[in-house]
Order: C-alpha cells, then structure tokens, then sequence
C-alpha cells in the first residue's frame, strides 16, 4: 500500500512539472493513423465465413475497403503556450464516394476538434458529425494506468499507459512535457507518441518544437456549449428517434 501511494504521489509531481513546463514550448505534432492490426487480423479470421453468407460478397467488398484498402489518415496537434488543437488535416483531396477511407478518417477524429488549455484545465470537444447540429461540450476525465514498461520512439524513451481495462494503450515520452495526444486522449505525464484505441493506431511522424512562425491555437467556437451529460443525453435522444426504444 505504501508503494502504491509513493507511486501516486510521484505521478502527480511529474504531471504538475508536465503542465508548467509545457507552457513554454510551441508546435506541430505530426500522426498518421490506420487500421489496427489487431482489427485487420479479427477482420481476416472472420471473412471467410461472411463469403459463406447471403450477401456475403456484397458485405466484403465494403469491409475489404474500411479493413484492407485504406491509406494513412494525417492528422496534426498545433500547441502554443500551454494550449493546444487537434485535427484531422483537410488539404488532401479525399473521394467523398470511397465508403473506407472516409470510415478510416472517422476513426482518427473526422471534422471534430478536440481542443486542451492546461492554464485553465480546459480540455473541450467541438462534434458537427454525429447529429448534423454542432455541440461544444468537456472531454471527460481520463483514468490511465501507468507502468515501467519502455521503448524507443523517433529517439525518445516512452512509457506505457492504458486505460479502460487495457483497450486503450498509449505511450508517451516524459521528454516532451505535452500531457496531451490524438484525438483528445490526455492525461499522461509526457506527448503521446504512439496510441491504439482497439480499431485505430496513431503514430507520431514528426515533431516541430518552437517554430520560427508563430503557432495560433483558438478555442473552438460555433457550436452549442452543453456538458458532457447534456451531450450524451441528446446523442441517446437522436438515436432513440432513428433506431426507436429498443
């Protein structure tokens, strides 16, 4: 139990020099996102017995798309004293008509905005996907579990974290003092280098650290400030109005 609480204690004090630290750089953090392979695998192990299926080769063309056929995702966390924004990039042109690339670019955070202010411990989610109207509403606390466990990434040592019964796996780097990462997770004493979220797996490649231009990070605006109870509320309603009570 003392060792327990030592570790607790010493994970606070590394998150608190974390925040203050990150105050002082500024930023672009480079991902790329695809696919798990832990997802293609169950995908492959499963598709032979869709073929078999009525429809079956109507309902692999479609998963052999999403699964198989899809190119990386870009996306980019733009971060200036002790904010920061996370977005999937736009520039590149993608068919609106090719059904898995636009799955694959759902998964890595589609048109959402996942923003962080650590000054004001402000971390928001700005959503005009899900029901067509957009909502500002908080990113909900993040319970990680860390461990010792370490590799190397693009030159720095990162440690492993997971949350959610060990779905979620992150590895950050103490080195870079961001508590901050792909598509809204945060939370970790160090940047998020790589992250699996069970079907999606982003990597870091490359990291921009004090710019000579200057980064400009704005809180997300437009959309219907609500909470996070208010958001999950109106999602539940929208799906009780498609799908009815069942």
């Amino acid at each position: 139990m003392k060792h327990l609480k030592s570790i607790i204690v010493i994970a606070s004090f590394v998150i608190s020099l974390t925040l203050n630290a990150q105050d002082n750089l500024s930023g672009i953090i480079h991902y790329e996102s695809t696919i798990s392979k832990k997802a293609k695998d169950n995908y492959l192990k499963k598709r032979d017995s869709l073929s078999k299926q009525q429809k079956g080769e109507f309902m692999i063309q479609g998963m052999d798309a999403v699964f198989l056929n899809t190119t990386p995702t870009l996306s980019t966390i733009e971060f200036n004293n002790g904010e920061g924004l996370y977005k999937v990039e736009t520039s590149l042109n993608i068919d609106e008509t090719d059904f898995g690339q636009k799955i694959a670019r759902t998964g890595a955070g589609g048109s959402n905005e996942y923003y962080y202010n650590t000054k004001e411990d402000k971390y928001l989610i700005k959503n005009c996907e899900t029901t067509g109207d957009c909502f500002i509403y908080p990113n909900p606390n993040l319970e990680w579990k860390l461990t010792q466990e370490s590799k190397i990434i693009n030159g720095y040592t990162a440690f492993k974290a997971t949350r959610s019964k060990g779905k979620v796996i992150a590895w950050y780097a103490p080195a870079l003092p961001l508590n901050f990462g792909p598509k809204g997770e945060y939370g970790l004493p160090g940047l998020i280098l790589e992250l699996d979220l069970g079907k999606t797996t982003f990597k870091v490649t490359k990291i921009e650290l004090n710019p000579k231009k200057k980064v400009k990070v704005k809180a997300p605006t437009k959309g219907k400030v609500v909470t996070y109870e208010e958001y999950v509320e109106i999602i539940e309603k929208a799906k009780r109005k498609v799908f009815g009570n069942n």
